[in-house]
């Protein structure tokens, strides 16, 4: 968790246990919440309202929400704030940073000295990044939930508690990492790198960054395989990941929409052509679906969509992408004229379809690298099977246009490849002189028909039709969305082919397709979209201005399969897929296999250290055991190990969690404890003692020491502070910590002083400004227990 920063030094000499005992505040400062430190634009992911008439994003980083402190001398702290924004979904801008901070009672102000950033220039880290690819790799609050802070006492180094994994993170002291994270041994928590659930807006983080440095204006698009979607539905299983392709077994409940949303990423499945199976992904607030039939895709947008049609009948692409797949496959043999022509009567509002390359360098309409004999056959009337099938790359558009005709009939009664059906392909093939509507179109085919088709309903023989208006104004602005196909794989197909040999390389793949849609002035109204990540990253390299689509899927991979595997499974020999640019991918690792057992915001919010020991501490219970208590474990800092020790805490009645641990004798300690009120609303705030007992066991003798809502001001200091507002609450005699979070806690000289902190959630938290709704201060306070 987070916290606006209080801290609190209190004079003292421990009980065992006692009764909460009065204290008294001899000093206050804070930090304005509106506080700034060089370095990149900031919450651009917040989501509003939040109450507290902030603006986003901010223009550089908020120093804000500390959640762990150090004593640096000289008066000093280091404060480290957590993740930034309490999700991984909105903190992709927030840079993790520790802050030298000196706070002056006599003023009550606090000094931002410096900082130093987390990074990991060394990769280290064994997971995809924000900033995967640039040279420093400045951590963020989407990559790391940092939430308690360590020492070593033999070089100085830093030591990491985190949320996300949750992991302990150990640093230098310019706050490069050193190692790989330490996981907690059989204890994974739902935003853990090491899950697909978490991964792919991961993944979307580091190429939307960048894209972004290289001059996109867009965040990518999410498409996955519509049965990857996370939609709490048993039924929508993707092929092969119940373990019935002869892999482990693994959920496909991977991209979740609403997550998606939150970090700013568009998602359109494919491919959906059952009706209660668009109406479920359409009432799950997807942004558009890809369809075999865009007849009845328009039924049910316009059933469960009203809004996104326009008067005229036209599906309003702001509001919902409406995808005819490689044209509308199922009403014509896909990737064709007549195909585009079917979708377009149909109105959808892009064309998704497939880019192969000729030898000749031209693009074409064509999904398979072969010309294959399921979907085309010889124009001379010559048998034509799998055996005579050849390489697109091995033959010129106007030997591919000669020989072959790709009509064929095969995905039910109701696609048809009757040229009365196809009146404007067919006038189109006559103008350009081509043999039959059905030939291997190009790309810059597609486009000239596309304009071919406005025309004919703006002024040509259609233009009286009952739809004419609403046909040639959806032309006129209809999208492309061109897939390339190409695959990196290093193993051979059915043909005996090496996969990866099959097509032109990724470079001059991505450059003849971007091309043909530069020299047709279609930017603006195109996207590139792939399985093969490389193809998307040479795009972002010299096309910034074209959209990028993201393809994920996992299908079959064997011999007889008309599959690939697509772009998550590893290819053969490797630990890795070789589809995704080079970000990482943990293929079928997910709730299945390995059980979140820690709760989301739940790690290592608090950890003591004892010599050369750290003993991080959970915030919260473990999912599925007793909801009363948590656990603190053991980690040997010299062998890098844990250790068999562990110990377990039981919350007061009113207790939820923990913010801090710290240890004030070698097994007497202190932890804050809360409520999640702030506020009014708070009314369980404190500082509790207890003893750690065998290693094995529980703690003991836990009480209340501090009560946080109920400390004696009778010299008026919390009166002085220059943040003060109007209507502030728990201002005067007496004075109180009114915030939902308290999360840091410093103990030195033998347990004589403490240092506590609370995060202030900026924006978000309004727990002392309640007269004006202002968000809370960054305030650091010192206490002195009365015995």
């Amino acid at each position: 968790m987070r916290s606006a920063l209080v801290a609190i030094v209190v004079a003292l000499v421990l009980p065992a246990a006692a009764a909460a005992a009065p204290v008294t505040l001899t000093g206050r400062a804070a930090l304005p919440a509106k506080t700034f430190a060089a370095g990149p634009p900031s919450g651009a992911h917040i989501a509003p309202p939040f109450g507290t008439g902030t603006q986003v994003p901010f223009p550089s980083q908020p120093v804000q929400g500390f959640s762990a402190f150090l004593p640096a001398g000289h008066g000093d702290l280091l404060a480290m704030p957590d993740n930034g924004y309490g999700a991984l979904e909105n903190s992709a801008d927030f840079d993790l940073r520790i802050y030298r901070i000196h706070p002056d009672y006599g003023s009550g102000r606090v000094q931002v000295r410096s900082f130093v950033e987390l990074r990991d220039p060394h990769h280290r880290l064994p997971f995809s990044i924000v900033n995967e690819f640039t040279r420093s790799r400045v951590l963020t609050g989407a990559d790391l939930d940092v939430e308690s802070l360590q020492r070593d006492p033999r070089d100085g180094s830093f030591w990491i508690g985190d949320e996300f994994g949750p992991f302990l993170l150990h640093v230098a002291t310019d706050g490069t990492v050193l190692h790989a994270p330490y996981s907690l041994p059989g204890i994974r928590a739902p935003q853990s790198p090491y899950s697909e659930e978490s991964t792919p807006q991961r993944l979307m983080n580091a190429l939307d960054a960048r894209g972004r440095a290289r001059g996109a204006t867009t965040a990518p698009v999410v498409s996955p395989d519509a049965n990857l979607i996370a939609d709490g539905d048993p039924a929508t299983v993707a092929d092969g990941r119940d373990g019935s392709d002869g892999q482990r077994p693994a959920s496909s409940e991977i991209f979740d929409v609403a997550k998606l949303h939150a970090a700013g990423y568009k998602v359109v499945p494919y491919t959906v052509d059952a009706p209660a199976r668009m109406d479920q992904l359409i009432k799950l607030g997807v942004d558009g679906l890809i369809s075999d039939r865009s007849d009845l895709l328009y039924q049910r947008i316009a059933a469960d969509r009203p809004d996104a049609i326009l008067p005229d009948g036209r599906v309003d692409p702001a509001k919902f992408d409406f995808e005819g797949h490689r044209g509308s496959r199922d009403l014509r043999p896909e990737n064709t004229l007549p195909a585009m022509e079917a979708g377009l009567d149909n109105l959808i509002n892009t064309i998704e379809t497939d880019n192969g390359i000729t030898k000749d360098g031209v693009p074409v309409l064509d999904h398979e690298p072969y010309v294959s004999s399921v979907r085309c056959r010889r124009a001379d009337g010559a048998s034509y099977g799998v055996q005579d099938e050849q390489l697109v790359e091995d033959l010129t558009l106007a030997q591919l246009q000669a020989r072959y005709t790709c009509d064929n009939v095969f995905r039910g009664p109701q696609q048809s490849n009757d040229r009365a059906l196809s009146p404007i392909a067919v006038a189109f093939a006559a103008q350009e002189h081509l043999r039959d509507p059905y030939v291997m179109p190009s790309t810059q085919e597609l486009f000239d028909f596309v304009g071919f088709y406005e025309r004919w309903y703006a002024t040509g023989p259609g233009k009286d039709d009952p739809h004419a208006a609403a046909r040639a104004a959806n032309a006129a602005h209809v999208r492309f969305n061109i897939e390339t196909k190409i695959n990196p794989r290093t193993d051979r197909d059915d043909h005996g082919d090496v996969y990866a040999r099959r097509t032109i390389g990724p470079v001059p793949f991505a450059d003849t397709v971007s091309g043909v849609i530069e020299r047709n002035g279609m930017a603006g109204r195109s996207d590139v979209q792939s399985f093969d990540f490389r193809t998307l990253e040479r795009v972002q390299d010299t096309h910034p201005e074209l959209p990028i689509v993201t393809l994920w899927g996992d299908t079959a991979k064997g011999p007889g399969v008309d599959e690939d595997g697509t772009n998550l499974q590893p290819g053969p020999g490797q630990s890795n897929s070789p589809w995704l640019g080079g970000l990482i991918w943990p293929y079928r690792e997910t709730a299945l296999s390995t059980p979140f057992r820690a709760q989301a915001s739940g790690g290592f919010e608090g950890m003591a250290r004892r010599r050369n020991e750290l003993l991080p501490m959970l915030e919260k219970p473990l999912t599925g055991g007793p909801q009363d208590r948590t656990t603190i474990y053991s980690f040997d800092t010299r062998t890098r190990r844990w250790t068999d020790a562990h110990w377990t805490y039981v919350y007061d009645p009113q207790g939820v969690s923990i913010g801090d641990f710290q240890l004030s004798g070698h097994d007497t300690g202190l932890t804050l404890e809360r409520d999640n009120g702030q506020g009014a609303t708070a009314k369980f705030k404190t500082i509790e003692s207890f003893r750690l007992g065998r290693g094995d066991g529980h703690v003991v003798d836990k009480a209340p020491l501090v009560d946080e809502l109920d400390i004696a001001d009778p010299a008026g200091l919390s009166l002085r502070t220059p943040t003060n507002q109007p209507g502030d609450l728990s201002i005067g005699n007496p004075f109180g910590l009114p915030f939902n979070t308290i999360e840091d806690l410093l103990v030195s000289r033998g347990g004589r002083e403490l240092t506590v902190g609370v995060d202030n959630n900026y924006p978000f938290s309004v727990g002392r400004h309640v007269g004006t709704g202002a968000p809370d201060d960054d305030e650091i306070v010192t206490l002195r227990l009365r015995r």
